[in-house]
């Protein structure tokens, strides 16, 4: 299957069992840091605080549960027909509570996760939340800056619910809306591979 310029949407990914068994792991047994910002905390202005546990940074394991949500990768892959070796660049969560924001309507600014390599994104939900995730048509460009909202076109909207996964290009530009209602949680894997 050629992941290329798609998104995919895939419910249940894991079995009802290993949903659970996640996220009790994310919600009562994850040690989390926090944020100034999920999306990006050098653009500190946006004041979108949160928690973030990383699994895999640098290329380097750093977590212990890193091997327990394995499967959701592994599945997500198996879906989209994707095989060989793969490099695991980078793997965390989020955990992003209701914020007493004035204009419920402003989305996170719109970003990459990785510029230095063609990747694909694997982002997981680890409960039922609202705050959408939202896929633009337009493309991460070399020495281009983080682009305006009225110039990106809106690819595709995610709405969070625990065991869907969405994968994607990463070279994507994508973002989110705050939950509003109760926590938000996911997980967030970027991957490249290559045949032996």
């Amino acid at each position: 299957m050629n992941w290329h310029n798609k998104v995919f949407v895939f419910d249940d990914i894991v079995n009802l069992e290993t949903q659970n068994h996640i996220k009790d792991l994310m919600l009562n047994e994850a040690m989390w840091s926090f944020v100034s910002d999920v999306t990006n905390p050098k653009l500190n202005d946006q004041q979108r605080p949160g928690f973030a546990h990383w699994f895999v940074k640098d290329e380097i394991i750093r977590s212990d549960l890193h091997d327990k949500v394995l499967p959701i990768i592994k599945n997500s892959l198996k879906n989209l027909d994707v095989h060989g070796e793969r490099r695991y660049l980078q793997g965390r969560s989020f955990l992003q509570l209701p914020l007493n924001i004035n204009n419920r309507e402003k989305l996170d600014v719109p970003h990459i996760d990785i510029a230095d390599f063609k990747h694909l994104v694997i982002l997981y939900y680890v409960t039922d939340a609202d705050g959408e995730t939202i896929i633009y048509e337009n493309q991460f460009v070399e020495n281009k800056k983080i682009p305006n909202f009225e110039d990106l076109k809106e690819k595709k909207r995610v709405m969070p619910k625990q065991g869907r996964v969405v994968c994607f290009d990463g070279f994507f530009w994508h973002t989110s809306q705050q939950p509003t209602i109760g926590p938000r949680c996911i997980i967030n894997y970027n991957v490249i591979w290559w045949i032996k």
